[in-house]
């Protein structure tokens, strides 16, 4: 598996890589499959955090697009 990692704001440079969202969701994806077989409290809890971290982003996005500057360089 290999990822390119997206270069620039989409609204600038267009869509040329994926996000960190979606290298997130491949990593809980792995998790999820070795805790099905391997169950545990470790991978249970890498997959909570992913989770978690996925919110985090998303909410973040959602205040960007709120305020006129998701995938632009503007804070």
């Amino acid at each position: 598996m290999s990822f390119n990692i997206q270069n620039g704001p989409v609204k600038e440079n267009g869509v040329n890589g994926c996000q960190v969202d979606t290298i997130i969701e491949a990593a809980k994806v792995i998790l999820e499959g070795l805790n099905k077989e391997f169950p545990c409290r470790e991978n249970a809890t890498a997959i909570t955090k992913l989770d978690e971290a996925l919110l985090w982003l998303l909410k973040r996005k959602l205040d960007r697009e709120k305020r006129n500057v998701e995938g632009l360089s503007k804070a």
